[in-house]
């Protein structure tokens, strides 16, 4: 019609009804829910388990590295022994720190550089003696002897290598100039295995804290230098982590961080679960408390349209309400069923104020 005060979209789809607001709505719906609280909620879980995980990364790495300087001992120990002469055989002392660890097999080994001369040749063979002190010997290592309890002894043969005179010649005529420039020099080194896979006792006390070592021979012998070596043989993990360094730190960092992470997740969900279900617990007592005056204020407000039928419903009801109360005898109004008609009747009278527009 020409007069009307509606559009036709307006008259079909409903009064303030607009197709631009539909397609502004539908286009900002994804939109809605990429920030709601839901969302922010996933998100902030998100950057947790990420921030998390970097975290336990690290901390992974430096625990592999503590635990495998302390797992792993030094794997080579070495101490020059500086000889004394005079009284008796040739003989030096050497302390050791707590380097060692239990249950770990070492091979020990004496090195001895011995000039070519003339004596020493002669020698033949002679032995060494090395002894491993315990801490309470290893106080006074310039008086110790072998009637001690050591912890390890051991004695063995040594001998220079013989050579024939034509041999020792010609080999002295090839390297006379490095004699001459002083790149070489006529001297031997021997090297003699000890102790093989000699493993410490636990306990502070059995681990050893100093040495002992003796030259034992019928003529005099000169010596360039001593040194006692300690070699851990690693078997095992030790030799699995040691052999392999990488490939250990990743198993075993990665073993480590999948404990830490599985810890982690199973505690936040512990906590979360918790949370949420506080959570319902409090939004349906505010639920509660908010519906009798969403109700009330529902109940209060007035219908404009309908209020002429309202007004008729109300007039018809307290006809029908004034016939009941007639058509029964006086006595049964006297009596306990005219007080509940009464009261029946003084709800209605009640419940229509509540619904009164005047009101």
């Amino acid at each position: 019609m020409a007069g009307s005060e509606y559009t036709d979209d307006e008259t079909e789809f409903g009064e303030g009804f607009s197709p631009q607001a539909t397609v502004l709505d539908a286009f900002l719906t994804p939109f809605r829910a990429l920030f709601s609280k839901t969302a922010f909620r996933i998100y902030l879980n998100i950057l947790l388990f990420i921030g998390t995980t970097f975290v336990l990364v690290g901390i992974s790495g430096v625990a592999y590295a503590i635990f495998y300087f302390r797992f792993i001992p030094t794997i080579g120990i070495d101490r020059e022994v500086h000889l004394q002469f005079g009284d008796g055989h040739p003989w030096g002392t050497a302390s050791l720190k707590p380097e060692f660890v239990h249950s770990q097999p070492y091979d020990v080994a004496v090195t001895l550089e011995l000039p070519r001369t003339p004596s020493n040749l002669d020698a033949g063979n002679f032995m060494i003696d090395l002894t491993l002190l315990s801490p309470q010997s290893g106080t006074a290592l310039g008086s110790v002897s072998n009637t001690l309890s050591p912890i390890s002894h051991a004695r063995r043969p040594a001998i220079l290598t013989y050579t024939s005179p034509l041999v020792d010649l010609a080999r002295r005529v090839v390297r006379l100039p490095f004699y001459v420039v002083g790149w070489r020099r006529e001297a031997e080194t021997l090297e003699v295995q000890m102790l093989e896979k000699v493993e410490f006792a636990r306990g502070a006390r059995n681990l050893p804290q100093g040495l002992r070592l003796e030259i034992h021979s019928d003529a005099k012998m000169q010596f360039y230098s001593a040194r006692v070596e300690f070699r851990a043989r690693f078997t095992g993990l030790r030799w699995l982590m040691y052999r392999w360094k990488i490939t250990s730190f990743v198993i075993f960092s990665s073993m480590f961080w999948t404990i830490s992470m599985s810890t982690a997740s199973l505690t936040w969900f512990v906590v979360s679960s918790i949370l949420q279900s506080n959570t319902p617990k409090e939004e349906a007592k505010d639920e509660i408390k908010d519906e009798p005056e969403h109700e009330v204020k529902e109940e209060s407000e007035p219908d404009e349209g309908n209020f002429s039928t309202g007004a008729v419903k109300i007039k018809d009801e307290d006809v029908e309400s004034s016939r009941l109360l007639q058509s029964y005898p006086a006595e049964a109004r006297e009596s306990g069923m005219g007080s509940g008609l009464e009261s029946a009747e003084a709800q209605g009278i009640q419940k229509r104020r509540i619904h009164s527009p005047d009101e």
